[in-house]
């Protein structure tokens, strides 16, 4: 037997993702979410579509939270001062 698929609402996507319902068709017009599904009238999202994405953002992030783990480099100035290097290249 085939899986139902659950349709969300802007506002139930909204609340999935703790963002203002703005924010929810933000993230559709710049490509963010996937596609919503018309019918009739109505604007509905994939449940499983919208976790996939919260869940793909929280594993790019853990990466750079262990990334942000290892050791900064670091170097002395003149003064016998250390400078920290941070490296923000893969955040955003």
């Amino acid at each position: 037997m085939a899986q139902a698929v659950k349709f969300l609402s802007v506002k139930e996507v909204a609340v999935t993702m703790h963002v203002s319902v703005a924010t929810i068709w933000r993230y559709a017009e710049r490509g963010t979410l996937p596609e919503p599904v018309r019918i009739d009238g109505h604007t509905w999202w994939i449940e499983a579509e919208v976790l996939a994405v919260i869940e793909k953002k929280m594993a790019i992030r853990q990466t750079h939270v262990n990334a942000s783990i290892l050791p900064v480099p670091t170097s002395k100035t003149k003064n016998n001062r250390f400078r920290v290097h941070l490296d923000r290249s893969g955040l955003k």
